[in-house]
């Protein structure tokens, strides 16, 4: 996406403004002289992940907060509004580092966005922890050069282990227990699918499954018929969507009036408990991967499930399980260096065992700051009748059978 709507010219150019900015009350505090720990939340706060995002750092900093806060200080959220467009994330960002004085940054969804505020990190010195973003792209950057982008981590699975994720659901349970052999992809053209979609077409295929319809189709694209047409035409027996930014509702209400063949794999919107209100019901049989749902993931995940839904009136969304730990994370690190020193707030991160609500064993990789592989699970929910959200897959989170769409008879 940060190639298509905001060039690196534009960008490069707001690295030099925003550097050359003064980072007088920047990060970097004396812990013994603060009375609360400010943390900056990023996010889209118009749309439903960036619900999820607020709403996850605020159910997590008040049970801190009445636990008796970090060491005696509370933590005091302060919200930037990225819109999911990079150049809204770098102004946020500045306002909440040189304006807000935040001790560090949590959240966000876009990858354009996070990839547009990653380069600020260093001239900070500002811990900024990711937990909705995919591209494998900010994580190679820490790698790389590490001096320069070790304030970034992510907490969040990113896009080439999704799709290994992706593939494993469509080779074990799609084929394996549904027989299907021809698939499709549809994929947003968006950063975070650059590599996911082709990377998940030849592991298909090198299975020795088909794949005979492909697209990566804009982010704008209002009208899919011609698309499930397609498909029908091809024979596919799966669809395999993998969607975040596109228009989700448009999508699948043209699936259930089209009526190709099964479709699931990622649809970040149908993950919001309100998407079958939104689509009148239309999403009935659609699956999609989550995060965060409500199984014993770990033995914390329920109840902070049902603690978010009781308060908020709504499901989690699928980064606010990463927000949540996340923000309990640095708190603890915090507490652990009384500081609130980035580079104290780095060692700590680098070196944190957590149990959260998404694995009971969060830990980070010190070269990349990436989630540790296997840390995580990527469990599929369907759509089913009375508007209820099944975990059927993998089979030690089964909470409910798989149930074809009703016009689907193979």
């Amino acid at each position: 996406m940060v190639g298509r709507k905001w060039g690196w010219v534009g960008i490069i150019g707001l690295v030099v403004l925003f550097l050359a900015s003064t980072t007088a009350g920047a990060a970097n505090r004396d812990f013994n002289k603060i009375s609360t720990v400010k943390m900056g939340i990023l996010a889209p706060v118009q749309m439903p992940v960036g619900h999820g995002i607020m709403n996850a750092a605020k159910l997590a900093a008040e049970e801190i907060n009445a636990a008796g806060g970090i060491l005696g200080k509370k933590i005091e959220l302060v919200f930037g509004d990225t819109e999911s467009k990079p150049e809204k994330g770098v102004t946020a960002t500045k306002k909440l580092v040189l304006e807000d004085k935040v001790d560090v940054l949590i959240g966000e969804y876009n990858s354009g966005v996070a990839l547009a505020i990653q380069p600020f990190l260093a001239g900070y010195k500002i811990v900024f922890v990711s937990t909705g973003v995919a591209s494998p792209d900010l994580t190679n950057n820490v790698k790389k050069d590490y001096a320069k982008n070790k304030y970034y981590f992510r907490d969040m699975i990113n896009s080439d282990r999704q799709s290994k994720w992706a593939f494993k659901f469509l080779k074990e349970f799609v084929n394996g227990s549904l027989g299907y052999k021809r698939f499709a992809i549809l994929a947003e053209n968006a950063k975070w699918t650059e590599d996911y979609a082709p990377n998940l077409k030849k592991d298909l295929e090198g299975a020795g499954l088909e794949v005979p319809f492909m697209e990566r189709f804009d982010t704008e694209l209002k009208d899919f018929s011609p698309i499930f047409s397609k498909m029908k035409s091809l024979n596919v027996q799966w669809i395999a969507q993998v969607v975040s930014h596109a228009a989700s509702i448009t999508m699948v209400k043209a699936w259930a009036d089209n009526k190709p063949a099964p479709m699931g794999c990622v649809d970040v919107t149908s993950q919001d408990k309100k998407f079958w209100e939104m689509t009148g019901g239309a999403c009935l049989g659609e699956a999609t991967m989550n995060y965060m749902v409500r199984a014993p993931l770990t033995e914390k995940t329920i109840p902070f499930w049902d603690t978010y839904e009781k308060k908020f009136g709504n499901t989690p969304m699928y980064p606010s399980g990463f927000t949540y730990d996340s923000v309990y994370m640095v708190a603890e690190v915090i507490k652990q260096k009384k500081s609130v020193k980035s580079d104290d707030i780095v060692a700590g991160l680098e070196n944190l065992s957590y149990k959260g609500v998404i694995h009971p064993e969060t830990a980070f990789d010190k070269q990349s700051h990436d989630i540790l592989e296997g840390r995580y699970v990527m469990p599929l929910s369907q759509w089913q009748e009375g508007a209820k959200q099944v975990v059927f897959w993998p089979e030690q989170f089964k909470l409910g059978n798989y149930v074809k769409p009703a016009w689907w008879k193979q």
